[in-house]
């Protein structure tokens, strides 16, 4: 899946802009990196409230980068067969690893789920377990984003693989005044009733 020029370009806050102009300069500058023996970062994971712009902002992320998308569905990787969803995300790192792009990893908790959570069955350890390994081992063939509205629910393991954390908030009062104003257009709005 490539992502389309005609999404929206997403409106942040000034903090998170500059977090994501820092990753994306970071990414786009491997060749000088490398000269220096710098490795780029190779991992995003994506956090916060429902609705706050994760999943536009992984597809943004990509547009601005020229990277395709494989965009993983959770719910196809989840079997209620023994040992089929380790055995899938095995499958689908090892296809995402034989191409130049980013892997997108929405409702990434439903994999990466706690390994001591007393309500788990053991076949979420030897998910996890999978998934650890896959994250470890495609660290140096594309950019992998994941992305959750539970970041609580995620096995602490699992933060140590992603070198970037981003957290995305509810917009703040600014941000949502520059979100109306965009949204509006072209109607021509008194900057009160905006406000309001």
């Amino acid at each position: 899946l490539a992502p389309g020029s005609d999404r929206p370009a997403p409106i942040y806050n000034e903090t998170l802009t500059l977090a994501l102009d820092a990753m994306l300069s970071e990414w786009k500058q491997v060749a000088a990196l490398r000269k220096m023996g710098v490795e780029p970062s190779r991992s995003c994971l994506i956090y916060g409230p429902p609705g706050t712009g994760k999943t536009l902002t992984a597809f943004w992320l990509a547009a601005q980068l020229g990277l395709p998308v494989i965009n993983a569905r959770i719910d196809g990787l989840v079997s209620s067969f023994l040992g089929t969803t380790a055995r899938n995300i095995a499958n689908l790192f090892a296809f995402a690893n034989r191409y130049r792009c980013m892997l997108v990893l929405d409702e990434f908790d439903a994999l990466a789920k706690m390994r001591d959570d007393p309500h788990e069955v053991g076949e979420i350890k030897r998910v996890v377990n999978t998934l650890l390994q896959n994250l470890d081992a495609r660290a140096g063939t594309g950019l992998t984003v994941a992305i959750t509205n539970h970041d609580a629910l995620l096995d602490p393991a699992v933060w140590r693989r992603f070198e970037n954390h981003i957290r995305i908030e509810l917009p703040d009062e600014h941000t949502r005044v520059v979100m109306l104003n965009a949204f509006l257009r072209p109607l021509d709005v008194d900057e009160d009733v905006v406000r309001t």
